[in-house]
């Protein structure tokens, strides 16, 4: 544990850095439920590594979890504020989880500002803790995913993933001692590294500390979850040898794909000069509007490129930071074999 550890004047302070088995199953429900590009090749690689048979869950979980909820949401961001009630964020089982959900205590969970989430993702998330308070059916229902998918995770957590961590958590206090904000020591990919300075500043100016847990399970990228009176940060808890070199090659070739094409570079070109919209794109660079449209698609998927409403018109602009940070990530990945 690192009590109120500074990090540098002006920055949030360290509350703890623990293991969190909350956090290693919402980490792998998320994984299991989730619709984006990343889920599927990381269960791949769980199973081929840390976790086998993880990838068999990802069918009857994800019924589960959609017969649940209903509201077509991916993901399982209501979890940890489930373990935060419970006073069980930062234990290393979920047994405190597990027994709230049990005794239906419900909660306040209207007190929540989500400041880390979207507008959209705070209402999924402020509802479905409404129903685990306000249901039995649903709170039965929601502890039986967690404990099937802690079920298969447990044996590899205390063989050992309980080491891993704690071996990591020892790492991590030396860093923090260093003096370095926090999202200058995450790994890239990691959650703050997406965030523009002046955002993450105004989160670190509202949430003036944190909680830190390195988690066995998740090989890249971690989570930021907003508690309130503080943030709870995951990272990696290891490199995962030579699983990691993988990923970080397919993850670098998959960022950069999104460049390495011609037309849509001088797109992207063009909305860094100005904001512009599709028949003027079109226009201007003497291209087709399907093609153009195509590759305002993958723009747009990739975060460099945002529509905006100018009256009528629709428009595209490109957001600079996210194209640095798009470089930056690339850069980072291939450095951090250096």
């Amino acid at each position: 544990m690192v009590g109120g550890l500074p990090i540098e004047t002006g920055a949030p302070t360290c509350r703890a850095v623990s293991a969190s088995a909350a956090s290693e199953i919402a980490w792998l429900l998320n994984l299991l439920t989730q619709t984006a590009r990343y889920a599927v090749p990381a269960l791949s690689e769980l199973d081929a590594t840390l976790l086998p048979g993880v990838s068999r869950l990802r069918a009857p979980i994800t019924e589960r979890v959609r017969h649940l909820w209903q509201d077509g949401r991916p993901g399982c961001a209501e979890l940890l504020l489930c373990a935060h009630q419970a006073g069980g964020v930062i234990d290393a089982g979920p047994q405190r989880l597990f027994a709230w959900l049990r005794s239906g205590a419900g909660g306040a969970s209207g007190a929540y500002e989500l400041v880390t989430e979207t507008r959209e993702d705070r209402a999924t998330i402020l509802a479905r803790l409404r129903r685990l308070a306000g249901e039995a059916r649903a709170r039965d229902a929601y502890l039986g995913v967690l404990v099937d998918v802690w079920t298969l995770a447990s044996p590899a957590w205390e063989r050992r993933g309980r080491e891993v961590v704690a071996e990591s958590c020892a790492a991590w206090e030396t860093r923090l001692e260093s003096g370095t904000r926090i999202d200058e020591l995450v790994p890239p990919r990691h959650p703050l590294t997406h965030m523009d300075q002046p955002d993450l500043d105004a989160l670190f100016a509202r949430r003036r500390s944190f909680a830190l847990s390195p988690l066995y399970f998740c090989m890249s990228g971690g989570h930021v979850v907003d508690f309130g009176e503080y943030l709870h940060i995951a990272v990696p808890a290891s490199d995962l040898l030579p699983a990691r070199k993988v990923r970080d090659a397919a993850f670098v070739a998959d960022r950069l794909r999104v460049l390495a094409e011609p037309t849509r570079v001088r797109i992207l070109l063009q909305a860094m000069a100005a904001p512009a919209g599709v028949m003027e794109l079109t226009r201007s660079l003497r291209i087709s509007q399907p093609t153009v449209s195509g590759h305002l698609r993958v723009l747009v998927e990739a975060g460099l490129v945002k529509p905006q409403g100018r009256g009528r018109r629709r428009v595209f602009a490109a957001s600079r930071g996210r194209v640095e940070r798009l470089l930056e990530d690339a850069r980072a990945t291939i450095a951090r074999w250096d």
